[in-house]
């Protein structure tokens, strides 16, 4: 723990203290904000910390510490900044609560059962400022021990505080175990995000030194160890400060051979030497998560104050437990709990937290009765204390451990009182779910408890079960299933002025929209927006305005007021505290500007969405996700691939859905980089890409160009043709936008190809070509208004075709009716920043004009795309740029020394992995070096390459 004052001298570890000393401002001028300490378990972390704690409070610094604590579903949101503040006293804390009243949740002693909903980001921003605040007299030090443990809400909140910094000289420091970070573990992730932030060091601890260990086991030796002794020790020790003292304690020295052999087995042979009140004392601790109090720990051992108090003494001179403050206590090191709880018997287990719960007072928070009732069979306790656990997470937007509670809350409900509505707590459990990105969860779950009701019966509870399904499956894109749930649900809800009557006018009338039955679409939203008004329902006005503004967008009439009215729904919705309107709104606005190729204000207004959906914990909940998709996408399409690249991972812990969605755009950056190996890594994917148009569009755009890559058109067709099944099925959308984007790809494809394959292939694709020609005006035709994007598009795809048709010899263009379509697409592309598409656009416009005899026009449009490729490590567009550049005279390849390297391994005949390996460079970085030896060689091969090198010596000759 960090807040004890050591007792040892530390061994081993001078360098990283001083390290930490300077980092976290002790000793260094400022220093950096934030430190990420490292280690296996036992590798002396917490003693590392320990010291760095006393050094701080000598240089006059003020350090708070807190801890994560290892409680699986009843974790309480910001634990760990909450036992920071616990070690204020209470009139400071009083004080800070004043301030900053968005803090009162994690205030100890201060916490409201059913106070107002705090919004997330004003809880977070209210940390930050906290700290600051007390670091105006002297410098603070917060200590965060343990995030492996950690819960999803401390997860966001540490990002948030290593995002925003402070302003004052405040510095964190953040322990976890390196070693329980398993792939799909969630601070894994997290740290790969952290360390990329300003101000923020990773440091690892790693083990002893055999020398460090020697000393160690001397320092800690009551006796003279013998020479075998202290072989023994270091041998079995591996470095782990932890292990070397279990080790001493269990046995004397010249015992080793007879120590235990396992580690449960050497954590445990100490409780050996305690007393009977000792040995219950412990046990009784290894189940406790730290916030029961003393009178409740000394009744679950079955011990008076005073028995307590002496058994407390024993545990902690045969170094069970230790101090961890002024009046608390804990065990030297969590193995040691974890070891002494999987001793425990069931039933005795089973006795120890009944006990825990009887003694608890009223005031114990709600986790902690539910644990405690839940393993004593105390069902309806239980019951009772995971719903009050579920809504206090809820009020800190805590979604993540809301949801869990309101599941366990769902396990429980045989237990619940008399009177229990089961269906609300479904919808809350559904809603926690749907926020924290779990739709499909929250979905099952609806479905089951909908089937279950009888059809004759209870028509309020149908009713309010399918606007939660036609709302579910509206957010996952299910549109067919979401359309059949609000019919059903306009059937069975009475047309009465209530909040559920508006409700379902309101999904009407979003279905409606989506099906572009913009008359009734109209009406119904008019319908809502009047119920909602009569019965005050703030969250089902919001609602409807939002779908009428999207109504008045499409309409094309009177932009500007469309765009005041998404303000309006902006403003109003986030003056409220309705965080889906908010969200929704910054959606729309978002795509005002993108559809009339805005591209900054567009980014803007995504980063903004992706932004407060951070801040209120709707990273992952409906049009907060939508935030960073779009921002992911808009990346990719300004040229920011390897931005792109970092957006578009979303880490093992994030809903698979939503992973599978910005893989469709990291695949796009995979397609423009000719990396085809990814066309299988997709596989498992694809059957979550139906669930969101854009995940759709995007991923099967980007596979026509890798199936196009790897020349095999007929798969670049099927994946044509199976997004125009999948939109006509799902959405009802023969003619999405979309289309006509990927329709100029796949005759992109169709284009290149052409030159390559005989006259009766030359056939059929033109004969498709013409399909596609036509399919994009009657796409164009559908649209109300297709803004400068999709005009662009459309440009690109009758270029592609006209080009099609020029290289095939059938019903071909003049040269300057070709140059006519490429200059439209070109331009295009510039007016809307799309440096890729550009590039791309601008060598197709190059090889008209070679043909038309203007080279130096074409010189300059390859020279601009070359740069472009290379920069973006496009490997098929720097091909194809090379296709249309005279091959340089030998001798004059101008290879980079790094393009000579990787040339002397292509001529060893090693693979990009190979060189990359040997070369401390990525594979990517090696195929687009690669890529740029070719062109620059003229070569139509490695192999091609490696003979030019060698002819022209412009590799070493190996023997």
């Amino acid at each position: 723990m960090a807040d004890r004052i050591p007792s040892t001298p530390l061994v081993g570890r001078r360098r990283e203290l001083d390290q930490l000393l300077e980092l976290s401002g002790v000793t260094g001028a400022g220093g950096h904000d934030v430190v990420l300490l490292g280690g296996d378990a036992g590798i002396g972390k917490t003693r590392l910390l320990r010291e760095l704690a006393q050094r701080a409070r000598d240089a006059g610094h003020r350090v708070l510490a807190g801890h994560c604590l290892d409680l699986g579903d009843s974790a309480l949101p910001y634990q760990p900044f909450a036992e920071a503040f616990s070690s204020l006293d209470t009139a400071e804390r009083q004080h800070v609560a004043e301030r900053f009243p968005a803090l009162v949740p994690v205030l100890p002693g201060l916490v409201a059962a059913g106070g107002p909903v705090v919004e997330r980001a004003e809880l977070f921003a209210s940390v930050v400022a906290a700290l600051d605040s007390l670091a105006t007299d002297e410098p603070l030090l917060l200590v965060v021990e343990d995030a492996h443990w950690a819960d999803a809400s401390t997860r966001h909140l540490v990002r948030y505080v290593l995002a925003q910094g402070f302003h004052g000289p405040v510095h964190l420091v953040v322990s976890y175990r390196a070693d329980d970070l398993h792939r799909q573990h969630p601070l894994r992730q997290a740290l790969a995000e952290w360390v990329r932030l300003p101000g923020v060091r990773r440091v690892e601890l790693e083990p002893l030194t055999d020398d460090d260990v020697a000393d160690l086991a001397r320092a800690r030796s009551a006796e003279d160890l013998t020479s075998d002794a202290l072989g023994a020790v270091v041998r079995r020790a591996g470095g782990n400060a932890f292990y070397v003292e279990e080790l001493l304690d269990a046995g004397s020295g010249d015992r080793a051979s007879a120590l235990p052999e396992t580690l449960s087995d050497l954590l445990l042979v100490r409780l050996e030497r305690l007393d009977d009140q000792a040995r219950r004392l412990v046990r009784a601790a290894s189940v406790t998560d730290g916030r029961e109090g003393f009178p409740a720990l000394a009744s679950a051992a079955g011990l008076t104050e005073s028995e307590l108090d002496v058994a407390l003494g024993s545990a902690v001179d045969h170094k069970v437990l230790r101090r961890t403050g002024a009046d608390d206590y804990g065990f030297r090191h969590a193995l040691l709990g974890e070891a002494l709880r999987q001793d425990l018997l069931p039933g005795e287990r089973r006795r120890i937290h009944a006990a825990f719960l009887a003694a608890l007072d009223e005031d114990a928070p709600a986790t902690t009765v539910a644990r405690h009732a839940l393993a004593a069979g105390e069902r309806s306790t239980a019951f009772g204390a995971t719903v009050r656990a579920a809504e206090a997470a809820g009020r800190v937007a805590g979604y993540d451990e809301a949801a869990r509670h309101y599941e366990q809350a769902l396990a429980l409900v045989d237990a619940a009182p008399e009177g229990t509505d089961e269906i609300d707590l479904v919808i809350d459990a559904a809603n926690a779910l749907v926020t924290s990105g779990q739709l499909l969860r929250a979905l099952d779950l609806l479905r089951d408890h909908l089937v279950q009701l009888p059809t004759h019966l209870d028509t309020d509870g149908r009713g309010r079960l399918l606007v939660a399904i036609g709302n579910t499956t509206y957010f996952a894109n299910l549109d067919a299933e979401s359309e059949a749930a609000s019919a059903e649900a306009e059937r069975v809800v009475p047309d009465e002025p209530t909040v559920l009557r508006a409700e379902v006018a309101a999904l009407r009338a979003r279905n409606l929209t989506n099906k572009r039955h913009d008359d009734q679409a109209l009406a119904w939203g008019e319908r809502a927006l009047a119920l909602a008004e009569d019965v005050r329902s703030e969250a089902v006005i919001s609602d409807a305005k939002a779908t009428l503004t999207r109504l008045m967008v499409r309409s094309g009439q009177d932009p500007e007021r469309a765009t005041a009215a998404i303000r309006d729904l902006i403003d109003g919705s986030r003056a409220s505290g309705h965080v889906l309107g908010e969200l929704r709104g910054l959606h729309q606005m978002a795509f005002v500007h993108f559809n009339a190729g805005q591209l900054d204000q567009a980014e803007a207004a995504f980063v903004e969405g992706m932004r407060r959906a951070e801040e209120t914990g709707w990273s992952w909940g409906p049009y907060g996700f939508d935030g960073r998709f779009f921002a992911t996408l808009l990346a990719y399409l300004r040229g920011r691939w390897d931005e792109a690249l970092v957006l578009g991972d979303a880490g093992p812990s994030a809903p698979v859905m939503f992973a599978a969605h910005l893989s469709a755009i990291t695949l796009l950056v995979a397609a423009g980089r000719g990396d085809v190996d990814q066309v299988e890594r997709t596989l498992p994917l694809r059957s979550m890409w139906r669930h969101d148009v854009a995940a759709s569009v995007h991923s099967s755009t980007a596979l026509v160009d890798l199936h196009g890559a790897s020349g095999d058109l007929v798969a670049a067709r099927r994946a044509y043709e199976a997004l125009v099944e999948l939109e006509t099925r799902a959405w009802d959308e023969p003619l999405f936008p979309g289309r006509v984007r990927i329709a100029a790809v796949l005759a992109g494809q169709y284009a290149a190809a052409a030159t390559s394959v005989g006259r009766h292939e030359q056939a059929r694709l033109l004969e498709h070509a013409a399909e596609l020609a036509a399919t994009v005006e009657e796409v164009v035709r559908d649209q109300p208004s297709f803004g400068p994007e999709g005009q662009t598009w459309r440009h690109r795809a009758h270029a592609e075709i006209a080009l099609l048709r020029w290289r095939c010899g059938v019903d071909a263009p003049t040269l300057d009716e070709l140059r006519d379509h490429w200059v439209a697409a070109h331009a295009g592309f510039v007016s809307l920043d799309d440096p890729y598409e550009v590039a791309r656009s601008g060598t197709r416009l190059a090889s008209v004009m070679l043909a038309a005899g203007d080279a130096g026009g074409a010189a300059a449009l390859l020279d601009a795309a070359r740069r472009t490729a290379e920069r973006l490590g496009a490997a098929p567009l720097i091909a194809e740029i090379h296709l249309h550049s005279p091959a340089p005279a030998a001798g004059e390849s101008d290879l980079t020394p790094r393009e000579r390297e990787v040339l002397q391994q292509v001529a060893l005949g090693l693979s990009n992995g190979e060189i990359g390996a040997r070369l401390f460079i990525s594979t990517k970085t090696v195929s687009v070096h690669v890529s740029n030896i070719l062109a620059k060689l003229g070569a139509s091969s490695r192999t091609e390459a490696a003979a030019i090198a060698h002819r022209d010596g412009l590799i070493e000759s190996r023997r």
